[in-house]
């Protein structure tokens, strides 16, 4: 999931940067990136495969905002192609 985690790192680092604490965006971006974060928990699993839950990590998907919603759905298809992404999530990227 290289994609995926330069997303959270990206949004990571934007929360750090000046104009987004003096902008008041920085919450925003620390938010995001814990979302994607869960997401790539419920995905990913040091413990194997059997750990792994598409349909919670779906669900939570579903309750977020659009933008980091698209931004983890193109990801996710950058990572492990559209296919997957419309199989596990019921999302495609066109």
């Amino acid at each position: 999931m290289k994609n995926l985690n330069a997303l959270i790192t990206n949004l990571e680092n934007n929360a750090k940067s000046d104009w987004a604490i003096e902008e008041g965006m920085a919450s925003m971006y620390i938010q995001d990136a814990k979302d994607a974060t869960i997401i790539l928990k419920f995905i990913t699993n040091p413990f194997g495969e059997s750990m792994v839950n598409f349909v919670k990590a779906s669900e939570y998907l579903n309750t977020l905002d659009t933008s980091i919603r698209e931004g983890i759905c193109m990801a996710i298809a950058d990572d492990e192609g559209n296919d997957f992404l419309q199989e596990n999530f019921g999302w495609s990227i066109k």
